[in-house]
């Protein structure tokens, strides 16, 4: 069977952000010798390109949102019709602002930069250092169990490693907890903050075609019937066709990043629950700790090399889902919660 004729990344980009494709619509594709024919959503394709480019969906969307916004502040600014007629819809609101005041949210306070709303590769990088974490403690209690069960007596130098070992653990954990915890902190500052001030506003102008502008156009016509076809031609040419689709682009586009950001969030604190007990009898063995030697010690124990297990069913969402640390890392690879 041929496989699928997909866009490439940055051509469904440009044609969410230009309006070519109504974002609320499915769009076609066809195989690769144009016999069949098949319809998904812009949602589908997106985690499509995600998985075969080898970046998160977070990456896409942020991308596409700064390019639809790019595209209206460069409309508004401009072209004078446009700002006019969306003045005159701000009146229709009773709102005193700037049509470029419209596209205003709350990420500047958050210290954004326009680009990705949120680090993949740090979230990658903080889901293993908790299986790490997971598995050495299992490792650590595993070399303790049978060294028990064998009779054999606890010497000084041992205890002392093991105490320098569960130390650093501690140390490690702690660590990786207080980062994922800020990473929450941050993903959900940005997902409330990304909300456009004035949202009713824009969707207003989400449903408000062309015809529209050129209808309020003809309130300048000029009584030199030369000069008014003129006006309404030039109107008519500088007006995007589809100017309400790249409205509701944009908000389509920030629901999207809405649901994955708090997708996200969700899956840090999934990554919390899961360490919070391992944290807790850490936190109990250094605090029996006496007299710990703090010199230099030599590695005893031949602790085994860790194969990253370190996450067991408690982390489960549901019951019906894939464990955390499996979505997870199917997202990091370009698939996601969508």
């Amino acid at each position: 069977m041929d496989t699928l004729r997909y866009y490439d990344l940055d051509n469904i980009l440009e044609h969410c952000a230009s309006g070519r494709i109504d974002m609320h619509e499915p769009i076609e594709v066809s195989n690769q010798s144009h016999t069949m024919r098949s319809e998904m959503t812009v949602l589908k394709h997106l985690v499509v390109l995600s998985k075969s480019d080898k970046v998160s969906l977070i990456h896409i969307l942020s991308r596409l949102r700064c390019l639809i916004k790019e595209r209206l502040l460069k409309l508004i600014t401009g072209n004078a019709f446009v700002r006019h007629y969306i003045d005159n819809v701000l009146k229709e609101w009773r709102l005193d602002l700037s049509a470029s005041d419209i596209l205003n949210d709350g990420l500047a306070k958050c210290e954004y930069i326009e680009g990705d709303l949120f680090d993949y590769g740090g979230f990658l990088k903080e889901l293993e250092c908790s299986q790490k974490g997971g598995a050495s403690l299992e490792s650590v209690e595993k070399l303790l169990k049978e060294r028990q069960e064998k009779h054999i007596p606890l010497t000084p130098e041992y205890a002392n490693q093991m105490k320098h070992k569960l130390n650093d653990l501690h140390g490690e954990c702690s660590s990786c907890v207080n980062r994922v915890k800020s990473h929450s902190v941050d993903a959900m500052l940005k997902y409330k903050a990304m909300d456009p001030h004035h949202l009713q506003v824009l969707i207003d102008l989400s449903f408000k075609p062309k015809s529209a502008y050129l209808e309020f156009s003809n309130q300048f016509r000029d009584d030199n019937e030369t000069f008014a076809v003129f006006l309404n031609e030039a109107n008519d040419l500088d007006i995007p066709d589809n100017i309400h689709t790249i409205f509701l682009n944009y908000l389509i586009t920030l629901n999207m990043i809405k649901k994955e950001m708090n997708y996200i969030n969700n899956s840090l604190k999934q990554i919390i629950v899961f360490m919070n007990p391992k944290l807790e009898t850490l936190n109990k063995l250094v605090k029996g700790f006496t007299g710990l030697d703090t010199t230099e010690v030599v590695d005893t124990v031949h602790e085994p090399v860790l194969d990253g297990d370190g996450l067991d069913e408690s982390m489960q969402i549901t019951d019906e889902q894939p464990s955390v640390v499996d979505t997870l890392k199917d997202k990091l690879n370009g698939i996601t919660f969508f």
